[in-house]
């Protein structure tokens, strides 16, 4: 059978960074036109930051106001496991450009993914979204853990 195909993800988020989240998640399915699941934004957040060059992801990763969306509310969010390999990859950019030390934990750069969705335009979300089936394998549409 293979891998494993999806795995929840653990967000730590104030209530600010829920309504972060709220509000890219809404986006999205407005802009799709359908229902998704809460892992697909979380999936399309990620890889819209992945897909950021060298600069600006760092600069995103650094944004002081992280530290205000993150907080005590826990929440699990279920998405392909694709997502650990594109979370691998910022990780190691960030620790070879040595900007940051130590490695960005997993919290705040989910915290990044959505800031910069939030500011990215209309057609680039698109575009990941439809990306997304060819990087997991499966329906974005389908729903997760």
């Amino acid at each position: 059978m293979g891998s494993q195909q999806s795995r929840a993800y653990k967000l730590q988020l104030s209530a600010e960074g829920i309504h972060l989240f709220l509000q890219c998640h809404c986006r999205l399915c407005h802009l799709i036109g359908d229902f998704l699941p809460y892992g697909t934004t979380l999936f399309v957040a990620v890889d819209l930051l992945h897909r950021c060059d060298e600069t600006e992801l760092l600069s995103e990763l650094l944004d002081p106001q992280l530290d205000r969306l993150g907080g005590r509310n826990v929440r699990h969010v279920g998405t392909s496991s694709t997502l650990s390999r594109l979370i691998g990859d910022i990780v190691s950019t960030a620790v070879h450009s040595e900007a940051i030390h130590p490695s960005p934990q997993v919290w705040k750069l989910f915290l990044s993914a959505l800031v910069h969705m939030q500011g990215t335009e209309d057609a680039r979300v698109i575009q990941s979204f439809r990306d997304m089936p060819r990087k997991t394998g499966r329906s974005p549409h389908r729903s997760e853990g």
